[in-house]
């Protein structure tokens, strides 16, 4: 049965276009610009000029009605025809100290979970492209990274022969967008030691490449092309000092090749690798940068902190005071999704920038939201539903 939603009152609320100061023209480059830094990528089908985007509520009961348990962690696939989240509606089977991790159909409204028994918790998923994929953290005693395969049902714990060291711990990074690729990490509760070993599984061989070892440091992100063939990652993790606290780097398993990419820049945090390899996107001094791997060249693209981009590299969700916006990177165009309490995974914006989810506590985005608790929602573009 097709689940039906509260959607949100017509499009004013959440449709405002971004000024001039959002960034409508371009950015000067903080070193060389190039102009394949954005790809030229084709568009959906535009929307006719009636059509206003749509916001509802994902987080429901079969029948549509709200939830009574808060939920988080949303994601989508890149076609815009699945979402994950993690619940803890007792509606749905859950309760405060075991939430559930959940996968919608967003075309049938079926919903079914991922379960891997009881005291697991669950950390925000990654779907692939054609959302027939789902990589997660779970924890028990100990966090481990996990890929589950839908037609199949199952759940595969990522972890390696004999890794080096001691590792009891683990986390799911990225997952290609093919969902043949998961990076995830390996380490320990001993002081920075729980990210210090940095693999990528491919799926077709069941092997386990290391790509980072304890060395380099702890890994902060990473994220890997569809092929292996680049990997992506973070050194270190944020802080709000002045203090040069993560750096990002660019690494080519086949060669070894490795090169630091936001020299000069400060504390670097990762967002993506885009699928083809060409491009890495990451944030720095209150920005989003693009590096061009053939030419070597970065360019600051966008002002605000950058939560999610699409695998080719083309829409941003970024947050500020104002709210959480979808910017598209080629031609500066944006418009706010969310509220400014929104908080987006890094799987959060389908393909074209159709459809953006996040996370939020307000209760004024849809109507009869009177639960008390986060919900995940979904803004869907006007050019029609994903």
């Amino acid at each position: 049965m097709t689940r039906s939603r509260e959607r949100s009152r017509p499009a004013a609320l959440w449709t405002a276009v971004l000024g001039l100061a959002l960034g409508t023209a371009p950015l000067a480059a903080a070193t060389t610009a190039h102009a394949d830094t954005v790809p030229a990528t084709a568009h959906a089908p535009a929307a006719p000029a009636h059509a206003a985007p749509r916001l509802e509520r994902l987080s429901t009961a079969a029948d549509g009605t709200q939830l009574d348990g808060a939920s988080g962690g949303g994601a989508l696939s890149a076609d815009g025809r699945h979402a994950a989240f993690v619940t803890r509606a007792p509606a749905l089977g859950c309760d405060q100290y075991s939430p559930c991790l959940k996968v919608e159909d967003l075309t049938t409204g079926a919903l079914t979970g991922i379960d891997l028994g009881s005291g697991h918790l669950y950390g925000s998923p990654l779907l692939s492209a054609d959302g027939s994929r789902v990589a997660f953290t779970a924890t028990r005693r100990f966090a481990a990274p996990y890929l589950y395969d839908r037609a199949t049902g199952t759940a595969t714990r990522l972890w390696p022969q004999n890794p080096p060291g001691s590792n009891e711990l683990g986390a799911v990074h990225a997952l290609s967008p093919d969902g043949t690729r998961v990076a995830y990490t390996l380490g320990n509760r001993h002081g920075t030691q729980h990210a210090r070993l940095l693999y990528v599984r491919s799926t077709t061989t069941g092997t386990d490449e290391l790509i980072s070892g304890p060395e380099e440091g702890w890994k902060g992100a990473a994220s890997v092309t569809d092929d292996g063939s680049r990997v992506a990652y973070q050194i270190g993790g944020h802080s709000e000092g002045p203090d040069d606290t993560a750096d990002i780097f660019l690494k080519e398993p086949a060669t070894g090749t490795r090169t630091q990419l936001d020299t000069g820049l400060g504390t670097a945090e990762l967002l993506r690798l885009t699928g083809d390899g060409r491009r890495v996107l990451f944030t720095a001094q209150g920005g989003l940068y693009v590096h061009t791997v053939r030419t070597g060249t970065t360019e600051r693209v966008a002002e605000g902190r950058a939560r999610s981009v699409t695998a080719d590299g083309r829409y941003a969700a970024l947050s500020d005071a104002a709210g959480l916006r979808l910017l598209d990177l080629r031609t500066g165009r944006g418009e706010t999704v969310g509220p400014a309490d929104a908080q987006a995974a890094p799987g959060a914006v389908a393909a074209g920038g159709r459809a953006v989810v996040f996370g939020s506590e307000a209760a004024d985005l849809v109507p009869d939201d009177t639960n008390g608790v986060a919900d995940v929602f979904l803004w869907t573009a006007g050019r029609g539903r994903p």
